[in-house]
This record gives structure tokens, sequence and C-alpha cells, in this order.
């Protein structure tokens, strides 16, 4: 129906509720623009959608210690474990957009897509990316009275000890759990994957020996390879870590393939005005660059990253495509 066809009341009436939507939607603009000036004025959250104790519980403490200097308010850490990370992503992307609710957001966040038939975000629409903050390699352990000695001894023995053939990781869809995917589609190994709710509880039953073996974030197990409490068989990394010089990647002990990293960045519910975007950017890459937290990275086998949004979006993109093809390709199924 056209504007013709239309009585002039009508035409009236419509250019009336076009002017008032138009004045409502000026209002909450600038009264948006004026929030994000005087932001932040009370504290600031970072969810984390793993338990306490694990690498992105820990390296958002760590940041949120010195953001919070940064801002003049208190910046916390509130842990939301559960449903491989999409309790804590459905309740993000359904936050007050306001910049006082962050996520902490890892790896699953681009697999989950792709594993799950159904999620309940969309990576790219509900959410505003801020900077992509760690990229972590992986270190496969063994508990200390495990008799496998090296990946290859290991690799063996679980053939015919079905006990040894579980391999934890931090969730479904994290990068450890993908890179015990590729190993096993590499090798033909009839390793069983099992997800736990993060890297800390993941642990616990490794040390009790109550699994074969555990793909983790390079920091969590490495404390306890240290005091010889786990015993390390190669590292998912581009070259050895000074941490563990004399363990041998995964690309060196002839499994190139397995190419899986775990990594965390900063995301903000979609809304959130430019405003605090670009200053919560500009903040994180301030602190990531600081030599105290590149020490404490370090120490956890962290690589800080930083950079722009847009480069933290393309990144994004290219992850969501790239386990789409991947988990199709390998049949990759969650636990």
């Amino acid at each position: 129906m056209t504007q013709r066809c239309l009585g002039p009341a009508i035409q009236a009436r419509i250019a009336y509720w076009m002017i008032a939507l138009s004045a409502i939607v000026c209002a909450l603009t600038i009264l948006s623009e004026a929030q994000a000036q005087t932001w932040p004025a009370r504290t600031v959250r970072i969810v984390s959608p793993y338990a306490p104790g694990g690498t992105n519980d820990v390296t958002a403490r760590i940041v949120a210690e010195r953001l919070q200097v940064r801002l003049g308010q208190n910046v916390i850490v509130e842990n939301k474990p559960g449903a491989n990370t999409n309790l804590a992503s459905e309740f993000v992307a359904r936050s007050t957009a306001d910049g006082y609710t962050l996520y902490w957001v890892a790896a699953p966040f681009t697999v989950n897509p792709a594993l799950f038939t159904q999620v309940p975000y969309d990576a790219l629409r509900d959410f505003s990316p801020i900077v992509q903050t760690v990229i972590l390699p992986l270190l496969l352990t063994v508990p200390a009275q495990s008799p496998a000695k090296t990946l290859a001894e290991y690799l063996s023995l679980v053939r015919t000890q079905p006990d040894l053939a579980t391999v934890c990781s931090p969730g479904n869809g994290s990068g450890p759990h993908l890179a015990i995917e590729q190993l096993a589609g590499l090798t033909g190994a009839p390793l069983v994957h099992v997800p736990y709710k993060g890297d800390a509880p993941a642990m616990n039953d490794l040390l009790g020996a109550r699994i074969g073996a555990c793909m983790n974030a390079f920091g969590t197990p490495l404390p306890h390879v240290k005091s010889a409490r786990l015993r390390a068989l190669g590292v998912v990394a581009r070259e050895r870590m000074p941490q563990l010089p004399e363990v041998a990647t995964f690309a060196q002990l002839g499994y190139a393939g397995v190419d899986a990293y775990a990594w965390f960045g900063l995301v903000a519910p979609a809304g959130t005005p430019s405003l605090i975007l670009e200053r919560l950017n500009q903040d994180v890459n301030s602190v990531l660059k600081s030599n105290d937290v590149q020490e404490r990275f370090a120490s956890l086998g962290a690589i800080a990253v930083g950079g722009s949004a847009i480069e933290f979006e393309r990144y994004l993109r290219n992850d969501l495509e790239k386990w789409a093809r991947i988990v199709k390709q390998r049949h990759i199924k969650p636990d």
C-alpha cells in the first residue's frame, strides 16, 4: 500500500509517530553518550567462564588488578562455569550494554557454534570485541607414576591399557580438547576425551592419578611438572618453552598437525557505547604492555597479545570459519 492510498489523518498520525520515534532514539543516544562520558562510576565485573584457579581465571585477575588502577574503580572477576562456557556467554550476551559487565572469553566461544546444534548466543552479533588478551601453548602431562615416559610410549600403551587412554581437558570445545582430537586423528590412538569445568578440577583428578593424561594451558600443570608430581610429554607451541626447555614440541615429535591453542580475549555485550569500548581497548593494551604483567604471564606460560578491536574481530571471524570446517571434517562431537 502506497502513502497515496492512506487518508490525511492516517498520514499525519504516521508522521507524528515517526517524529516521536526519532526523538526517542536521539534522546537515548544522548543519554548513552552522557553515561559513557562518566563511565565508570561503579564496580566493573569481568565474567570468567571457568572455575576459579585455572589459567582463564588467573590471567583475568592479573589484568583486572591493574585495570582498576587505570579506571579508578573496582574491577572484579566473577566465575560462571558450566555448559561448556555457554552459561557465561549467554549471561553476558543478555547483560546490560553499559560497560559494567565484560567477558574474559575463551576458545570455546568460537568452537561451540560448530560443536553444538544450538548455542544461546551469536559470537559476532551479540558481542562487541575489545581486545585479544592472551595466547597459551598447551602441555600434555601424565601423573608421575604413569608408566609412560615419552609421548611415543604413551600412544603405544593406550592401545592395550584403556585406563591410560582417558585424557582430560578444561571443557568441550576448548583448545586442549581440540588438540586431543587432533592427536587422536593423526595417530589413530583410542584416546577418550574427558571434559571438566575448568583447568583446576581437571588437575585435581590428574594429580590423583584418576585419569590417564591431561591437555591443559601450559601454566596450569607447570608447577606440578617442576615439582615432579606430573610428567610432561609434549608442548603445543611454535618452539620449546623456556620454562621447560627439555620438553619437545609436538611438531618436533612428528605431530605438526596438533596446532590448537588456548586463547582469551575481552568482549562486551553488543551495543556497549563506543567511547567505553575504545577506552577499554587503550587501557587493557597498556596493562598488557606493562613489564609486571608480562612477567606474571610468562610465569604461567602465557603470551600477551593486545591490538585493536578490529584485529580481534577478524581473529574471531577466522576462528569461527576454521573450527566449523575442522569439526565437520573430523566429525568431532561433544562428549
